[in-house]
């Protein structure tokens, strides 16, 4: 009797219609829920490869996408870090995927965008799965032009796969990865494949030398403040109430040192001693390690300083830290969800269960040329050897739809809320209105903070759903 009802439930089961695929054929795929913005979300995990080639180089670019069956139309992001070199695992197990990493374990994230959008994020070539085909022409890819052209291929190739073409698409960059969503965006307007939006996260906003240099440098003054601030560095008339001193701070960077830091030699000697001085209460240094000369203090500078009595040095990433917090990032945790819940068990991850290669100190950055002036001022911790292009800006004028959301954190010592405002409404026509600025209590990467985390996420779900 037992025999047949195990029989009949064999027979019943293999009678039963098969769920309808939702991935590529040649990806893995898994179905899960995760709790979500307010309610029970179920969705499909695909992890896959797509094949790239520079010239005569070739690889796979591995993706993980999650996507919520049954409506096509449904806005599609694809999302990356930076380094150059980093894989995707910051935005995808710290803030965005639908499982994020808490003290050591993956729960549901309910701020993940995911209830506003599908969701793709992709590893460049030499991190994470993915690879190129022969080990000893990998560095055909580790560079600015090349990464752009293979990652505009990526989302093509898989908007046509997974018969996507209908789906507003979206591109989302963390820190360096802002260079490469904005170069992506141009590249795909230029091929006629529509872009709705742009997130610009912990990278400020790629425009080349626009010249607005002296002016972002001078508003790089209220992240200090703030971080003095909250350090309880500044003398107490500063300490009373932080968003007076703020803005403070901003109205004489703008009105004072901005003109100053244009020209260096030009305030007579009074009046260079003010700006000394200036610059001394409101960073919370001694004025006499501040350069009279070039009335500059470098973010490397500011974070040697500050606390240089203690014996201690700045995060480069969060400016209230001493040190790098201990990341709740669990290696083998991410690697046993890959292998396990995802059900992914080919190839070897970078940097886990596999050699992390040296991506970024291979980078070529040959977007633009490299002069004396800006590697001096990547030396002292002021971005990358060379500028960047005009992307964003050219794909907007080619594409007057498109939107861009631009997410800082106060105390990031690499990029400036006060310093993105300014840079965006110094654009012409009407581009300062198709942009989002978004400033964060927190450093690089402000969704970290817990008293920023929702924030983020229904900001952030707000713009890939609606473009604001």
């Amino acid at each position: 009797m037992i025999r047949w009802a195990l029989t009949g439930m064999i027979l019943a089961m293999a009678a039963a219609p098969a769920a309808a695929r939702t991935c590529a054929p040649d990806a893995v795929e898994t179905r899960h829920s995760a709790r979500i913005a307010g309610r029970t979300l179920s969705y499909v995990a695909c992890v896959g490869a797509l094949p790239v080639r520079i010239g005569t180089a070739q690889a796979r670019i591995v993706y993980t996408a999650y996507l919520v069956p049954g409506t096509p139309r449904r806005p599609l992001s694809f999302v990356w870090n930076g380094g150059p070199g980093a894989d995707s695992r910051t935005l995808q197990f710290h803030a965005i995927g639908p499982r994020v990493l808490r003290d050591g374990a993956l729960i549901d994230n309910p701020d993940s965008p995911l209830a506003a959008t599908d969701l793709v994020f992709v590893d460049p070539v030499g991190t994470g799965f993915s690879h190129a085909i022969d080990p000893a022409r990998a560095a055909a890819f580790y560079g600015t032009v090349a990464d752009i052209a293979v990652t505009a291929d990526v989302v093509r190739d898989f908007r046509q796969r997974y018969r996507r073409e209908a789906s507003p698409i979206n591109l989302v960059g963390e820190s360096f990865g802002t260079w490469r969503a904005s170069g992506v965006a141009e590249a795909l307007v230029e091929r006629s494949i529509p872009v709705a939006g742009v997130a610009l996260i912990s990278g400020g906003i790629p425009l080349g030398e626009e010249g607005q240099a002296n002016r972002r440098r001078a508003l790089s003054l209220v992240n200090r403040t703030a971080t003095a601030l909250a350090l309880g560095k500044l003398a107490p008339e500063l300490q009373r109430d932080r968003a007076a001193t703020l803005a403070e701070v901003e109205r004489w960077a703008e009105a004072v040192y901005a003109p100053a830091l244009a020209d260096p030699a030009a305030p007579p000697p009074a009046r260079r001693a003010a700006i000394v001085a200036a610059l001394a209460r409101y960073q919370g240094l001694d004025p006499a390690t501040i350069d009279a000369a070039t009335l500059w203090v470098s973010p490397r500078d500011f974070r040697t300083r500050l606390l240089a009595a203690e014996g201690k040095t700045l995060d480069i990433f969060d400016m209230r830290r001493t040190a790098r917090a201990q990341q709740a990032q669990d290696d083998a945790v991410v690697l046993d969800y890959y292998r396990r819940a995802l059900g992914y068990t080919a190839g070897r991850y970078a940097g886990i269960d596999g050699p992390a290669g040296d991506v970024g100190g291979q980078w070529r950055y040959d977007q633009s040329p490299i002069t004396k002036e800006s590697l001096a001022r990547a030396m002292a911790g002021e971005g990358p050897p060379s500028a960047s292009q005009p992307w964003i800006q050219r794909a907007m004028a080619k594409a007057p739809r498109l939107r861009a959301w631009v997410a800082t954190g106060l105390y990031d010592s690499l990029n400036s809320c006060a310093g993105n405002a300014a840079t965006v409404a110094a654009l012409p026509g009407d581009l300062p209105r198709r942009f989002t600025l978004r400033c964060y209590a927190g450093g690089h990467m402000m969704y970290e903070d817990p008293r920023e985390t929702a924030r983020f996420g229904k900001e952030l779900a707000g713009f890939l759903r609606n473009g604001a």
